[in-house]
């Protein structure tokens, strides 16, 4: 027990889970200020809203954090190169949000004809995405996390989920339009920006590395492909985080979509779990691979799965005796009706975040092609299930599609993970 309180990774988890625990809580109550105030049915269309911006910022706007964990090791001890790296990670961030909400709003009345929106629901819809063009996180999550500053993140998303609370606690003590509740998330997504950047800003400048913009930063072909590929693949990923959403929004109902948000607000605190991890043990494997020691990351990788698999069957048992009850209280809304749908949900939320730890350590081992090739089959066959079960079996047949995807990118990539270490031993004997 003493080594693994004095153990970094586990110090790094309770900084961010700590303020994600809070975050939690705070959004669940806050979403219940917005459902008692519109109703689940508009609640509903500001998901819609919130998702169709949200996919389009994450289609185009490059986000370069991955890129610069991966690069920084071999430019720690260079000032220079480091300040060339800071600098090009920046401009990729910054242009590509510029570009991002040129798009958007040049497709506006083109989303707005697609989802049967009034000129009213289309200009809020261009007003929210203001919020894109100064969603500059990438750089500055990067290097907070290569200097372990995971208590300035934890800070930052502490801040920024209270000014949401308090937004949205307004909105509801003064009766506001959905409009407000818009412009409420959109100030939030703007601080939480600019809290990140300033976080960074006061890391560089202890590490004498502040003035990396008046330095020529060149074209870093390498770091460019990289990132390239990472938000590639990330742009492939966008059908799971986001068409679910869009599609109920489309073809079932807006009751039903602010349902299933509710769904996925139960496994908020999966995800702050989960999140953390990948962010701690990504620069951590990219470190100890560096140096040669696959063993310790390994071991580190079964310890950190068996103990979310612990905490996912006793999230499960909680939710079950205890949960539904406090989550009907919560939102005033019959959620006993929709138990299946959430146990199923819950279940293969789980899944994803027991093996959470694989995502980074195929990243660290260089197999960013493959993982190019795997979220292609897997997402292929996603929206397959999807297009073949959504008319019939609505919430199921979504979450289904989901499981399905989940489960093969963990088993393809644990197969190429074996594979690469079995070669790797062979060579060395």
């Amino acid at each position: 027990m003493k080594s693994i309180l004095k153990d970094r990774i586990f110090k790094s988890f309770l900084n961010l889970f700590s303020g994600d625990m809070v975050i939690s809580v705070l959004s669940i109550i806050s979403i219940t200020f917005i459902t008692r105030t519109l109703g689940v049915e508009k609640y509903g269309l500001l998901v819609l809203i919130q998702g169709i911006c949200a996919m389009v910022d994450g289609l185009f706007n490059f986000q370069s954090w991955q890129g610069f964990i991966k690069f920084f090791p071999q430019r720690r001890d260079f000032k220079e190169e480091l300040k060339k790296l800071i600098k090009f990670s920046y401009f990729q961030d910054i242009v590509t949000g510029i570009i991002t909400l040129i798009i958007i709003n040049l497709l506006g009345n083109l989303i707005g004809s697609f989802y049967e929106f009034s000129r009213e629901n289309i200009f809020l819809l261009r007003i929210f995405s203001i919020y894109i063009c100064f969603n500059i996180q990438g750089t500055p999550t990067g290097i907070l996390r290569v200097y372990e500053r995971f208590d300035l993140l934890r800070n930052q998303r502490i801040l920024t989920g209270f000014l949401n609370f308090i937004l949205l606690f307004l909105g509801f003590y003064l009766k506001e339009t959905l409009g407000y509740f818009l412009l409420a998330y959109m100030g939030t997504y703007i601080f939480q920006s600019f809290l990140l950047n300033y976080f960074a800003y006061c890391q560089l400048k202890k590490h004498g590395l502040e003035k990396f913009y008046n330095i020529s930063m060149g074209f870093n072909g390498e770091f460019f492909k990289f990132n390239c590929l990472t938000n590639i693949n990330s742009s492939l990923d966008i059908p799971v985080q986001y068409l679910d959403n869009l599609l109920i929004g489309k073809f079932l109902s807006l009751e039903q979509l602010g349902i299933y948000k509710i769904c996925k607000t139960v496994t908020l605190v999966l995800d702050k779990i989960g999140t953390p991890i990948y962010q701690i043990v990504y620069p951590f494997f990219c470190e100890q691979l560096e140096k040669g020691k696959r063993n310790i990351v390994y071991k580190r990788l079964g310890i950190i799965t068996g103990i979310l698999f612990s905490i996912i069957i006793l999230g499960i048992g909680f939710l079950n005796i205890f949960g539904f009850e406090i989550l009907s209280w919560i939102f005033k809304v019959d959620i006993y009706k929709f138990k299946g749908e959430i146990n199923f949900y819950v279940l293969a939320k789980g899944l994803a975040v027991t093996f959470i730890g694989i995502h980074p350590l195929f990243l660290a081992l260089g197999h960013i092609k493959k993982e190019t090739v795997i979220i292609l089959i897997a997402n292929g066959i996603y929206l397959l299930v999807l297009w073949m079960t959504l008319e019939k079996y609505k919430l199921y047949g979504i979450i289904g599609a989901y499981m399905i995807q989940v489960l093969l990118i963990i088993i393809l990539k644990s197969l190429i993970i074996f594979s690469s270490s079995k070669n790797k031993e062979n060579k060395l004997k």
